[in-house]
């Protein structure tokens, strides 16, 4: 499987370093043969030098780590692995040497991320398993601390690596940091849930009059002594990963540039991610309190039925705090950006979703339930699926309304109408929908030509309708409504009103970043070329940009030649096909 994954990963770089014309085939695949090999052998190593560690550190402290076979395994590591690794970090440094092009490849940036990425997995791994031994009193392992000393002089090796500056930047791009916080911010949720878990489930128990032993988090949490314990066990993992996310995101890559990386980073990971754990975690606590006064208990104290409040509470207050920080990270500008609408767009479409999927529970389990030939084994009682019926459309509906109303507010704007967010959202939804009442429909003809030919169609059979008819009923009019909205749209921004696409060329000095901040303040596709003059170029500041988006503004057509010299002035160029 690993190889056919290598493989695969060979084949979509060629094939993309052939379109682009940027390499040659032979280059490309020699390096990724090289740096995989290199960075294998770095991994064989590391074990091997931890292994030895290991030992060392067990023979002075309490315990030892495994035999003479596993001493013998770790050894061959060490001399193997490490000969061959210093012998390759030999030949691709001279190289390195004779050819300063190659540590500014894709190849060489791929390896330091993969490396460094690798080596902070062993040293997060490794610092749980330590700091429980400090703070958990788990037990003393002696392959913890020797994991940590070793990965952390590997990671560190690494960062240093990332951080050289090469012709065309830095190595270390801003993915791979993105990458590196998403780690550190799902594990700093984790931990802080089972953490924030185990505190409500104490005062759970102890406030409530009967005692009932809890099974999420301990066998026996009602008392504080067992809390503690389980605190003391998630906190290594917190402060492990509460330091990623720092290092990562807040001291590194909340300080780059916005592009769409980033952007994706904080909407998708950030801001959708915690507003799904709210709407999740507050329709889990309305339908808990619901189904108590709509479903029969029978026989279930107040005590046993809202035992799951804590955990929904949890998740609640881990997704509300995602949320609220991540949407104050998105940019805030004078006028509306293509983020803030992707925001809107996206908190819409998860609200309609929810209150949907409620509009179908109510006409399947609800209306068709009384309408419809009922077989007696689904003779069931109406309060479960009312309560989540509720829970669906209240939750969901008060989302999707919030956001939809935003969006809608600044639909007379031109800019708003021919948004690209805008029309995917509407395209999306109307053609989902559209599609599913599609298929609903095609089943329950399937169904009835079936039936009819096999002589066979019962109250059984014509009892399955309720499924499709539900779909049908629950989407159809979500489809009818974006459609509506969609052709309005296309008719209130007349065709010679509507903003054109601007292509814009920049030529300048090491201007990627500058090339994303102006696609990200005009609109426009910008295409980057660098110029090969050798001289370097100037930083642009906030003012000195707004000058030039100014300019580019100003000129008022859809293809411009910008020409950015080495001491910031620049000369914007309207240009024709042809």
């Amino acid at each position: 499987m690993e190889f056919l994954l290598v493989v695969a990963l060979v084949v979509v770089i060629v094939f993309y370093r052939r379109r682009s014309g940027q390499i040659d085939v032979g280059t490309m695949v020699r390096r990724l043969v090289e740096y995989g090999f290199l960075l294998g052998l770095g991994v064989i190593t590391g074990f091997g030098v931890a292994g030895v560690l290991a030992w060392v550190v067990g023979e002075v402290g309490p315990g030892s780590s495994g035999g003479t076979e596993t001493m013998a395994l770790w050894l061959t590591f060490v001399l193997v692995g490490g000969a061959s690794l210093t012998g390759l970090a030999l030949w691709i440094r001279r190289r390195f040497t004779t050819d300063p092009g190659e540590e500014a490849a894709a190849g060489w940036s791929l390896y330091v991320a993969a490396a460094e990425l690798a080596s902070m997995g062993g040293m997060v791994v490794s610092s749980i398993g330590t700091l429980s031994w400090i703070i958990a009193d788990s037990g003393f392992h002696d392959f913890w601390i020797a994991h940590l000393v070793v990965w952390s002089a590997v990671w560190a090796f690494h960062w240093r690596l990332g951080s050289r500056t090469t012709s065309t930047g830095a190595v270390r791009t801003q993915v791979h940091l993105l990458i590196g916080a998403a780690v550190g911010m799902v594990g700093l949720a984790v931990s802080a849930s089972f953490v924030i878990g185990h505190l409500l489930n104490w005062a759970y128990d102890g406030s409530m009059p009967d005692y009932i032993p809890d099974y999420r988090f301990d066998v026996d949490s009602a008392t504080w002594g067992s809390t503690v314990d389980g605190v003391r066990g998630a906190i290594p993992a917190l402060l492990t990963f509460a330091a990623a996310w720092f290092w990562y995101w807040w001291r590194n890559a909340r300080r780059t540039r916005d592009s769409v990386e980033r952007h994706a980073f904080v909407l998708v990971g950030g801001v959708l991610g915690g507003l799904g754990a709210t709407v999740v975690a507050s329709s889990g606590l309305l339908f808990t309190i619901l189904l108590w006064f709509l479903a029969d208990q029978d026989g279930t104290s107040a005590t046993e039925h809202f035992d799951v409040t804590p955990v929904f509470l949890t998740v609640l207050l881990v997704g509300m705090a995602l949320w609220a920080y991540h949407r104050s990270e998105l940019p805030r500008n004078d006028r509306r950006s293509d983020v803030e609408r992707t925001y809107d767009h996206l908190a819409a479409w998860v609200g309609l979703i929810a209150a949907t999927a409620g509009a179908a529970v109510f006409l399947g389990a609800v209306v068709l339930h009384r309408i419809l030939p009922n077989p007696h084994d689904w003779d069931e009682s109406l309060g479960e699926p009312m309560a989540g019926v509720i829970t669906l459309l209240v939750v969901g509906g008060t989302v999707w309304w919030r956001n939809w109303s935003r969006i809608q507010g600044h639909a007379s704007e031109p800019g708003e109408q021919v948004s690209p967010v805008r029309r995917i959202y509407l395209l999306t939804v109307f053609g989902s929908t559209a599609l599913i009442v599609l298929v609903s429909v095609l089943v329950m003809v399937f169904m009835v030509i079936y039936g009819l030919l096999e002589q066979d169609l019962g109250a059984d059979e014509i009892a399955w309708f309720r499924i499709p008819l539900a779909l049908v009923g629950s989407t159809v009019g979500v489809a009818v409504y974006h459609g509506r909205v969609l052709r309005q749209g296309l008719r209130a921004v007349p065709v010679e009103s509507r903003p054109k696409a601007v292509h814009i060329t920049l030529v300048a000095h090491e201007g990627a970043g500058l090339a994303e901040a102006l696609a990200e303040r005009t609109g426009a596709h910008v295409s980057l070329l660098t110029r090969a003059d050798g001289m370097a170029g100037q930083a642009w500041d906030d003012p000195a940009l707004e000058d030039l988006v100014g300019a580019v503004r100003a000129v008022g057509q859809t293809r411009l030649l910008v020409v950015v010299a080495a001491d910031g002035t620049f000369e914007v160029v309207p240009v024709t096909e042809g």
